[in-house]
């Protein structure tokens, strides 16, 4: 009995795990967080500093080399001479502007790998737009039905007392518990739908599957007044993914120059010093002259060639994209818009109270219940289809800041 006692303090002192404590995040912290927790923008964070060190290696001189020469060697048979030795040093200096060049295509893959990184980070931003306002959608839905089950189990009540006194038949009665049944599935689902949505975040900010989160941002809220056609033309000019395709027919017309470049000799210059005369200091001086690499030297020409072509043709590719991505979304986000307008406009209003009106009336014995429950189910879907509305419209938002960067 004692031993059961022991074990059963040991196992109430055993330190039990802290449940995770809820996160609050507005839209902006959200796309933060990614942004500082993805493993793809910090592996391409590395590939900027990857680009800066290959530049220092490709622009540097080459290594120096040190050398020792013997002359005067007494192989057996032939007649002796004197031996000496010299020391000295030897250096490598490409043509001029070689260096120079490679430097320039080096900083110009520096910023492409900025570039990326930038295009990465839109959109991650513009995906996690898209999952955090999914997520508020399915939370009001889950919100509304549960509204609505409130107003049920309200009319189920009045639907049992008017049964009570004879005044209504008992299909009333089964009508309003089917409803309530039907609801409750769909609160199932949408509740569902709620889980996933949030996992879904949690996995693009970096947290784990069990961190409760608690989305502040409003699905309601829209920009500021802006104008559509001085916002895009702003986009085109600060995407990544033009200026990628600009940067890269620079970098094809730089590697053309260094192929220019690398028909010209490379020099040698040295300094050596005799052992018998240790005053007597030398100089050596020599070309790198490509005379016998004629195959080498076209082939780098058909290559800069090609690459120019490529990057031409890349750029119109990418040109193309983007505005056929930029218009489809600008469309759909008029669309959605109207969608809104129509809803605000009348409809929302107009369904609410023509519910309230339904409702009066039934406890009043003026309306039945088979026109009660169709007159619910039209103001039920339309609260619901207004917020997808919303959802749709910052959905389409994130798709229009996106357009044309997922082009590869």
């Amino acid at each position: 009995m004692s031993f059961i006692i022991m074990l059963f303090f040991m196992l109430s002192s055993w330190p039990q795990e802290q449940p995770v404590p809820p996160l609050a995040l507005t839209l902006e912290q959200a796309v933060e967080l990614a942004s500082q927790q993805n493993p793809s923008l910090l592996a391409l964070a590395r590939e900027i500093e990857t680009a800066q060190g290959q530049t220092l290696v490709d622009s540097a001189l080459p290594e120096a080399e040190v050398g020792l020469e013997l002359a005067g060697l007494n192989f057996p048979g032939a007649r002796q001479v004197e031996q000496e030795t010299s020391f000295g040093v030897a250096q490598t200096i490409p043509f001029p502007g070689k260096l120079k060049l490679r430097a320039t295509a080096g900083r110009l893959i520096e910023a492409e790998a900025r570039l990326r990184l930038q295009k990465a980070r839109l959109l991650l931003a513009a995906e996690v737009r898209k999952v955090y306002f999914r997520s508020l959608f399915h939370q009001k839905t889950v919100e509304i039905l549960l509204k609505n089950l409130d107003l049920l189990q309200e009319i189920q009540k009045n639907a049992m007392a008017r049964y009570a006194l004879a005044a209504v038949p008992y299909s009333d009665i089964l009508r309003v518990r089917l409803e309530i049944a039907r609801t409750r599935n769909d609160l199932l689902a949408a509740g569902n739908d709620l889980k996933v949505s949030r996992q879904e975040l949690a996995l693009l900010l970096g947290l784990k599957g069990e961190t409760p989160l608690v989305l502040t941002s409003s699905l309601e809220q829209q920009p500021a007044d802006w104008k559509l056609e001085e916002w895009l033309a702003r986009k085109r000019e600060l995407s990544p993914s033009l200026q990628l395709a600009r940067l890269r027919q620079e970098r094809a017309e730089v590697f053309s120059q260094i192929v220019l470049k690398n028909r010209w000799p490379d020099f040698s210059l040295g300094f050596f010093s005799p052992s018998k005369k240790l005053g007597a200091t030398g100089l050596s001086f020599g070309l790198s002259y490509p005379l016998f690499s004629r195959k080498r030297l076209t082939g780098e020409k058909i290559l800069a060639e090609a690459e120019k072509q490529k990057a031409l043709f890349a750029s119109q590719a990418a040109e193309r994209f983007y505005e056929s991505r930029t218009r489809q979304a600008a469309g759909s986000l008029a669309q959605s818009l109207e969608q809104i307008r129509i809803f605000e406009d009348s409809l929302l209003r107009e369904t609410e109270e023509g519910l309230e009106k339904a409702l009066s009336d039934y406890r009043l014995g003026r309306l039945d219940s088979l026109n009660l429950m169709d007159l619910y189910r039209q103001a039920s879907l339309v609260r619901l289809e207004y917020y997808r509305a919303l959802y749709l419209y910052q959905s389409a938002l994130a798709d229009l800041e996106m357009a044309g960067e997922d082009y590869e």
